[in-house]
C-alpha cells in the first residue's frame, strides 16, 4: 500500500483545505488503496474528519528541526511540559506518530498556498525549506504543488543574497517544483533550478472535488444559514491590510459596501478563513448600511462554501480560493487582492479587467468603472 504525505496545509484557512482535499483525493483516484496523512498546522477537533491529521506546528518542527525525538526520554518530557504550558493534549504521541508516518512515506507533497516570497518575511520562507531538509533526512521524494512563489526582494536589511543560496540549495532536492504564476515561475528559474514547471491552482484544475459528507465521520447537511440566491457575496482578506495604508483598506471595503447596497443588491459577508473574522465588525462600522449587510457567521468546509458561493450572482472577493470557488461554480468575481497570483487566476478566465489593487486608489477606479457593475452582474463564464 502506498503511503503519502502532505504537507504546508491547515483546516481553518478554508482555500488551504480545498488543496489538501484536492490532493488527497486526487492521490486516492490514483491510487485505490493509498493512505494519506495531512501534516498540518491549524486544525480543529481531528477526529471529526475520515483521514487523518498530525500537528505540523510551531512545536512539531522544532522537536524534528533539532532531531530531539531521538534523544532518549527528553521528547515525550518536552510534550508533557508543552501540553502543560498550552492546555493541549494535541501533541500527545504524535512525534512518534510524525516519525513513522515519515519513515514510511513514498513520498511527500507540499501544498503551501504560499510562504517563500518577500510577500512575507523571510520566517515563512524557511518553514518551506525546513520541510525540504525534512524530507532529505527522511530520504522521500518531495514536490511542491502548486503554490506561489516570489517576489525575492525582501526589505528587512538582512543578506538577500546568502539566504536565496540557502533556497536554491534546498529547492533543488525538490522532486519537482510547480509555481502558479507566471512570476513565480521567472523567480524560481533566476535560481537557475531544472525542477521547474508552471502549473495552475489544483482546485482549479481537478475536477474531482469531495462533498463535506465525504469528509466528516458524521454529516447532516443543514442549508438554513445559506445565503438567498442571486444575492452577492462579499469576502474580506487580512493579507490586504499589510500592504498600503490599513485606514484606506478600511475606507475601500466600507465604500464598497455601501456602494452595492445603495445600488439595491442583497449582500452577505461570508468569510473563508477564521483569521479574517475580526475584521467583519471594524469594516461595518464604518459603512452607512450597516443593518442592510447580511454576515453568515458560521464555519464551513470547503465543499459547503464552493456551494454557498455558487449561490452568489457575483462576489467581491479579496481572498483566492474564494475566487478560485467562485470561478469553479461559474460565479464572476470582482477582486480586491493583494499580489500577483489574483492577476494570474483572473487570466485563465479572461477576467483581468476585474482585478484592482488594494491601494485606496482603487476606489477612483471602481467609481468610473460604475458602468461595468451590471455587466459583471450579467456575466457567465466558461467552466
Amino acid at each position: 500500500m502506498k503511503k503519502f504525505i502532505i504537507t504546508g496545509i491547515q483546516m481553518r484557512n478554508k482555500g488551504s483545505q480545498a488543496m489538501f482535499l484536492t490532493l488527497c483525493y486526487g492521490l486516492k483516484a490514483i491510487c485505490k488503496d493509498c493512505e494519506v496523512v495531512g501534516f498540518s498546522n491549524k486544525f480543529d477537533a481531528p477526529e471529526q474528519y475520515v483521514f487523518k491529521l498530525l500537528p505540523y506546528d510551531d512545536y512539531t518542527r522544532l522537536v524534528f528541526k533539532y532531531q530531539l525525538h531521538k534523544v532518549p526520554l527528553l521528547e515525550p518530557l518536552l510534550t508533557r511540559l508543552a501540553g502543560q504550558r498550552r492546555k493541549t493534549d494535541k501533541w500527545n504521541g504524535k512525534i512518534a506518530e510524525m516519525d513513522k508516518a515519515l519513515r514510511e512515506a513514498d513520498a511527500i507533497f507540499d501544498a503551501s498556498g504560499y510562504t517563500l516570497g518577500s510577500g512575507w518575511p523571510k520566517g515563512g520562507g524557511e518553514m518551506l525549506l525546513q520541510t525540504l531538509r525534512l524530507a532529505k533526512r527522511y530520504g522521500k521524494k518531495i514536490i511542491l504543488m502548486p503554490q506561489s512563489f516570489g517576489p525575492f526582494d525582501w526589505d528587512d536589511g538582512g543578506d538577500n543574497e546568502e539566504f536565496l543560496k540557502k533556497v536554491k540549495k534546498e529547492l533543488s532536492y525538490a522532486t519537482k517544483i510547480y509555481p502558479r504564476e507566471k512570476e513565480g515561475y521567472a523567480c524560481l528559474k533566476s535560481l537557475d533550478l531544472n525542477n521547474v514547471e508552471l502549473s495552475t491552482d489544483m482546485v482549479i484544475r481537478e475536477k474531482l472535488f469531495p462533498t463535506a459528507s465525504d469528509i466528516y465521520v458524521s454529516y447532516k447537511e443543514d442549508e438554513t444559514g445559506y445565503p438567498d440566491k442571486g444575492s452577492v457575496g462579499f469576502i474580506i482578506n487580512e493579507n490586504v491590510f499589510r500592504i498600503g495604508d490599513s485606514n484606506a483598506v478600511f475606507d475601500l471595503y466600507a465604500k464598497a459596501l455601501d456602494r452595492l447596497i445603495d445600488k439595491g443588491e442583497n449582500v452577505y459577508i461570508l468569510n473563508t478563513s477564521t483569521a479574517d473574522d475580526h475584521l467583519v465588525d471594524k469594516v461595518l462600522k464604518l459603512t452607512k448600511n450597516r443593518d442592510k449587510v447580511r454576515i453568515i457567521t458560521k464555519e464551513y468546509a470547503s465543499p459547503e462554501l464552493i456551494n454557498i458561493i455558487g449561490r452568489f450572482k457575483y462576489i467581491v472577493a479579496s481572498r483566492y480560493h474564494s475566487v478560485v470557488f467562485a470561478y469553479r461554480s461559474g460565479v464572476p468575481v470582482i477582486i480586491l487582492g493583494w499580489a500577483s497570483k489574483y492577476t494570474d487566476l483572473a487570466e485563465h478566465f479572461q477576467q483581468q479587467d476585474y482585478v484592482l489593487t488594494s491601494e485606496i486608489r482603487v476606489w477612483a477606479k471602481l467609481s468610473r468603472q460604475s458602468t461595468t457593475w451590471m455587466k459583471i452582474m450579467k456575466a457567465s463564464l466558461a467552466a
